[in-house]
């Protein structure tokens, strides 16, 4: 990973929220995993392993995260899918055909994209509730000032 990328991850995650940081791991599996297909498409083992054994890890630190779910239902899906693109990635170690990696990066990020789905529409509850209180000082009218609520 060059300097740039690396500082901005960092600074991606400083100040996030946990899915935030869950969008990030995401990222990272998919990069890994693509990573891994373009070094077995070359040929070169040694990175493909590489690439290979730091997906496992993400895969590993997404799974440490499922216990704090309160969600059964989710939990049990997470575990489903975590254990499907474990064995995947352990699948594609005897693969050379970087389509197969893409396949499996391309999972990753379809189930980025619900995640970030599911921020976007928590995000927007809570901006429908702040705008619905928050007041904003209006220009007197007379002597006294009054409060509008803002649309």
């Amino acid at each position: 990973m060059t300097g740039s990328a690396r500082a901005y991850r960092d600074s991606a995650t400083q100040g996030a929220t946990h899915i935030d940081i869950l969008l990030a791991c995401y990222d990272a599996l998919a990069q890994d995993i693509r990573l891994a297909g373009e070094s077995a498409a070359r040929g070169d083992v040694v990175a493909r392993c590489r690439y290979s054994q730091h997906a496992l890890l993400f895969i590993g630190h997404l799974e440490s995260w499922i216990s704090l779910l309160d969600n059964l239902e989710l939990c049990a899906s997470l575990t489903d899918f975590y254990t499907y693109v474990r064995a995947e990635i352990l699948r594609l170690q005897v693969c050379t055909e970087l389509g197969s990696f893409m396949k499996l990066a391309l999972l990753v990020c379809e189930t980025r994209a619900a995640w970030q789905s599911k921020q976007s529409a928590e995000l927007s509850k809570v901006n429908v509730v702040s705008t619905a209180t928050t007041y904003s000082l209006a220009e007197p009218e007379t002597t006294f000032s009054h409060f509008t609520v803002s649309a």
